[in-house]
C-alpha cells in the first residue's frame, strides 16, 4: 500500500478517452479516493470553459489547475490564482513570430476569453482542440490584441518553437505539445508544477506523497517534483522515462487500472 496523499490527473490524453468522456472505471476509481480523503487536483493545458464542460458531471476535484498552471481555482474556497503575460512581452512575443513564422496562427487565452486577429480555418480547428460544437477565438483588431495581457498565447503551425524559447525564456514558459504542432506560451512562473505546489502548500500535503498522471511534454515537470508519477501507455516517452510505473492506456481505463493497484 502506497501512502498517497494527493492525486493529480491531466485530461486529454489521460483522464478522458480519444472521445472526450471520462469511463465510468476511472470514474468510480477516482470517486472512491475522493470519497476516502484523498484530495484530486486536475491539472490541464485547457482553459475553464473546456473543463467545465467535460467535467459538468465530475465533482471531485476542488482544486483545479488550467492554462498548465496560469490559473489556479479552488471551488470550495471560491478563490484562484491567476499569472498572466505583461503586455510589452506578449507585443514583443506577437512581433517576433510573426517576422520568424508569418504562416503560423496565434491566439491569446485571456483569463476565458480567447482572441486572434485572423479567423482559425476549418481544417485547423482540431489541431487546436475545437470540436465541431464548440466556438471559434474571436477575430479581433490587432489594435485589441496589442493592449493584451494573456493568460495563454497559443502558436499553431510554428515550426521555431525554440527560437521563442531562447528569445524569451527569461520570461515565459515555451512548450511544444501534440508532436510539436501546438506551441504554448505563459508567464515564466506559470507551470503545472509551480501550479500543483501551491495547491500542495494549501493542502498540507508533501509532493513525495502525490500520485500524478499524465501524457504528454507539459507533464514533465509534474513527474520530476511528484514522489508516484505514472504514465499512461500512449504517453510520450520521455514521461515513460522518469515514471514509477506505466499504465494503460487512457482509452483502456489507465488511471483506475493504477489507482486499483496502488492504492484501493
Amino acid at each position: 500500500m502506497t501512502n498517497i496523499q494527493a492525486i493529480v490527473l491531466d485530461l486529454d490524453g489521460t483522464l478522458l478517452r480519444s472521445d472526450k468522456t471520462i469511463s465510468p472505471r476511472n470514474y468510480a476509481a477516482v470517486q472512491r479516493c475522493y470519497d476516502s480523503g484523498i484530495p484530486i487536483i486536475i491539472a490541464t493545458a485547457r482553459p475553464p470553459r473546456a473543463v467545465n464542460h467535460f467535467l459538468k458531471e465530475f465533482a471531485c476535484a476542488d482544486y483545479i489547475v488550467y492554462y498548465n498552471g496560469a490559473l489556479v481555482t479552488c471551488r470550495s474556497k471560491q478563490s484562484e490564482r491567476h499569472i498572466s503575460i505583461p503586455i510589452e512581452i506578449s507585443q514583443q512575443i506577437t512581433q517576433f513570430i510573426e517576422r520568424q513564422a508569418p504562416q503560423s496562427i496565434i491566439s491569446y487565452e485571456v483569463n476565458d476569453l480567447w482572441y486572434t486577429s485572423s479567423p482559425v480555418p476549418d481544417s485547423r480547428c482540431a489541431q487546436l482542440g475545437i470540436r465541431p460544437e464548440d466556438p471559434k477565438p474571436q477575430v479581433v483588431e490587432q489594435d485589441v490584441i496589442r493592449l493584451l495581457s494573456p493568460t495563454k498565447i497559443l502558436v499553431l503551425g510554428c515550426n521555431t518553437w525554440q527560437d521563442i524559447e531562447e528569445q524569451f525564456g527569461g520570461h515565459v514558459n515555451v512548450i511544444a505539445t501534440d508532436g510539436g504542432v501546438l506551441v504554448q506560451i505563459m508567464h515564466r512562473s506559470a507551470s503545472k508544477e509551480q501550479a500543483v505546489q501551491w495547491v500542495l502548500n494549501e493542502i498540507g500535503v508533501r509532493a513525495e506523497h502525490v500520485m500524478v498522471f499524465g501524457d504528454d511534454y507539459n507533464d514533465l515537470g509534474l513527474f520530476r517534483m511528484s514522489g508516484f508519477p505514472v504514465a499512461m501507455d500512449n504517453a510520450i516517452i520521455e514521461l515513460k522515462n522518469c515514471a514509477v510505473h506505466v499504465t494503460e492506456s487512457n482509452d483502456n481505463d489507465g488511471i483506475a487500472a493504477a489507482i486499483e493497484r496502488f492504492i484501493i
